[in-house]
């Protein structure tokens, strides 16, 4: 028996030595064996979460970090997080089922936090030698043309926007699936930016009767504005639609 925990000891990749991946895996296990999807998808959030309160350390970062490209890194952070968050879930492109592409620790990936490292280290590098050709200007796909997305939201005639702001607030606030608290639109450098506290942002201006747009959000939170609107279009106005259906 000591044999074999010696063995299973070597097979643990130097990177993983930290008790924070075997953790993780766990509870990603744990997500894989539930029958009952509504508390297979709360272990998974609870996996995300725990993945982004781990120790700031264990996240990849370019050497020397005296030349890393600090708005490179940024956006390649948010490309991670964007990516392994919908790994967990399956929904990534292929042609299995959802549920047999979601994250497994056991399938080569590692823990989830070595899946971040290496999608991470890959789109930085990939971005570095594309630099040259990028735009952060945001694009309508329709027209073609560049855009400014202001569209939070859409009140619904019979309610006041007073009313609807009130409880749009709740709805981001309460958080009951805990998806706005878990969704990152930013993890380093600390502390993470989260879907809700840009959605809590957009409120407040919106209360306060300040037009918003991502450039401003960009600001606000003093991040690249490709980074904003990355986010917005991939992550954060998916969100809003989705948060329709609490609101009607």
């Amino acid at each position: 028996m000591e044999y074999q925990k010696h063995q299973q000891l070597w097979k643990v990749p130097m990177c993983e030595k930290h008790p924070i991946h075997e953790e993780l895996k766990e509870i990603f296990r744990q997500a894989l064996r539930e029958p009952n999807p509504k508390k297979r998808r709360q272990l998974r959030l609870e996996g995300i979460r725990r993945t982004l309160a781990a120790p700031s350390e264990l996240f990849w970062k370019p050497k020397p970090e005296s030349e890393m490209n600090q708005l490179l890194y940024e956006e390649a952070c948010f490309q991670a997080w964007d990516y392994l968050e919908r790994k967990v879930h399956g929904e990534i492109r292929g042609k299995k089922r959802t549920e047999d592409k979601a994250y497994d620790p056991d399938k080569g990936d590692g823990s989830p936090i070595t899946l971040w490292n290496k999608t991470c280290e890959k789109k930085y590098k990939g971005l570095l030698k594309i630099q040259p050709q990028r735009h952060v200007t945001p694009i309508d796909y329709k027209t073609g043309k560049p855009k400014d997305m202001d569209d939070f939201a859409v009140p619904a005639k019979r309610q006041s926007m007073d009313e609807l702001l009130v409880k749009i607030k709740t709805v981001i606030e309460e958080d009951c699936e805990e998806v706005y608290q878990t969704t990152c639109v930013r993890k380093n450098p600390r502390p993470p930016i989260t879907a809700q506290m840009v959605f809590l942002e957009i409120v407040k201006q919106t209360i306060n009767g300040e037009t918003w747009t991502c450039k401003s959000l960009a600001m606000t939170f003093k991040l690249p504005e490709g980074v904003m609107n990355s986010a917005w279009s991939r992550k954060l106005k998916p969100l809003l639609a989705k948060m329709q259906d609490w609101l009607d």
